[in-house]
């Protein structure tokens, strides 16, 4: 019986091990009392109020489960290896029970400055660089770059297998520690990552996997240069290819020209650089490659529909009256509940 409980413990362990420190910066904190599966955060009641859920698989692969709201603006600080996170978000900015993917190939240290009010609520699996080696037989960054890199390109959410938010939505807190509960976590996340896999096959159908890692370099200098000027033929000799060919195969790989994609990922990181408030229309610009605030504003105004204050100010999610999740209610009673409610040319 004592190496059954120690067995099961070790997933709130890892969970632990991982995430408590950085949810520690925005007051979240271990809740007393809970006996269920993983780890279980709840707010402190005076910078946080929520909660949030971990399971590990021992630094295979994660799931989480969170809802929670900041009363304060608050600095958030975390360590981060690699990983490649799939997202269903519940409530927020993006639409309800949208799916997106993103993928952090470098170990790094970050801080991002939250504002009062935010509201997170989503449910999420990590995959790391273990889980990679172990399915894949490669890193995470050999692994997963080509897949992520077709998955930039879909914005919009009809192109997502809906099986995917599905499956995530299966995730939930139990209550009671058993077999069942890794079972069911690692099924969930072998099938969603079959998902992601079948979807890019058919994103990239008749394309030579060279020609795939051939686009997924030229996409990792555009993220890594959004700040200076991105030219198409550097793209090119990244790639290694002749130009129509290279257009044709970015096209496909993502969905968007390159033009297009870059524009893209620069609003998108100027969406997380509006979350703080310290930094001006005209620094936000010029980090995400503009010369000028005028043309930086009219392009985000085109593409996001409102202009860059705009989106400032309705960046952040007020308290809401009445709260998909029961969670609140469970964390009170110490129960694990969760009803079914996230370029020049």
């Amino acid at each position: 019986m004592h190496d059954r409980e120690t067995m099961f413990s070790h997933a709130a362990q890892a969970a632990t091990e991982t995430f408590a420190a950085s949810l520690e910066t925005i007051g979240l904190v271990l809740a007393d009392g809970w006996n269920g599966e993983g780890a279980l955060f709840e707010g402190d009641g005076s910078r946080c109020e929520g909660w949030y859920w971990a399971w590990e698989a021992r630094r295979s692969f994660s799931v989480v489960c969170c809802d929670f709201t900041l009363k304060e603006r608050l600095p958030f600080c975390f360590d981060s290896g690699g990983y490649f996170a799939v997202r269903r978000e519940r409530h927020g900015l993006m639409p309800q029970s949208s799916v997106s993917a993103f993928l952090e190939t470098k170990p790094k240290t970050s801080s991002v400055l939250l504002p009062k009010g935010a509201r997170f609520s989503y449910t999420e699996i990590e995959y790391y660089d273990e889980y990679c080696r172990s399915v894949f037989g490669e890193r995470i960054d050999k692994a997963l770059k080509p897949l992520a890199t077709s998955l930039k390109g879909l914005r919009n959410q009809a192109s997502w297998d809906p099986e995917i938010a599905e499956m995530l939505g299966k995730i939930t807190p139990r209550e009671t520690p058993g077999p069942e509960a890794g079972l069911l976590y690692s099924g969930i996340a072998n099938l969603v990552m079959a998902r992601l896999l079948k979807m890019r096959e058919s994103l990239c159908k008749g394309m030579a996997e060279q020609d795939r890692l051939s686009i997924a370099r030229a996409v990792s200098h555009i993220e890594s240069n959004l700040g200076d000027a991105i030219r198409q033929k550097d793209l090119i000799e990244i790639a290694n290819m002749g130009s129509t060919k290279f257009k044709k195969a970015f096209k496909q790989v993502t969905g968007l020209t390159v033009t297009e994609f870059v524009s893209s990922e620069r609003i998108e990181l100027a969406k997380r650089l509006l979350a703080d408030h310290d930094m001006s229309i005209d620094e936000v610009a010029h980090r995400c490659g503009y010369a000028r605030a005028t043309s930086f504003s009219a392009l985000f105004t085109k593409l996001v529909g409102m202009p860059p204050r705009k989106w400032r100010s309705i960046a952040k999610v007020v308290f809401d009256d009445n709260p998909e999740s029961k969670m609140s209610d469970a964390v009170a009673n110490k129960r694990a509940y969760i009803d079914e409610t996230q370029i020049a040319d």
